[in-house]
């Protein structure tokens, strides 16, 4: 997926739950870059709105990770919690 929001700038972690949701019909729990996580919902709800306006590549800055160029994702949606983290989808990010 292009990692580009309507406005022409990185996406949010909002926008990419929201075009997943629209695009696969997927309700995510959490949002994962290997062990950092972007998103999760079962966070407060301070933590959450926090996270879900960061841009995709801002809480990898945050963990001392460089800005990358694509960012292979893992989510898990609603239904798949107890899953094992290697059965989770992968998504590749491009960002602008």
């Amino acid at each position: 997926v292009q990692g580009i929001g309507a406005n022409g700038q990185e996406m949010t972690v909002q926008e990419l739950l929201d075009w997943l949701q629209k695009v696969h019909g997927l309700a995510v729990v959490m949002l994962l870059h290997g062990y950092t996580v972007l998103y999760n919902k079962e966070q407060d709800e301070e933590t959450r709105a926090q996270q879900q306006a960061q841009r995709l590549s801002e809480s990898l800055e945050g963990a001392g990770e460089p800005r990358p160029r694509e960012l292979e994702l893992q989510y898990v949606c609603e239904g798949e919690e107890d899953q094992d983290e290697d059965t989770c989808p992968r998504l590749l990010c491009y960002l602008p």
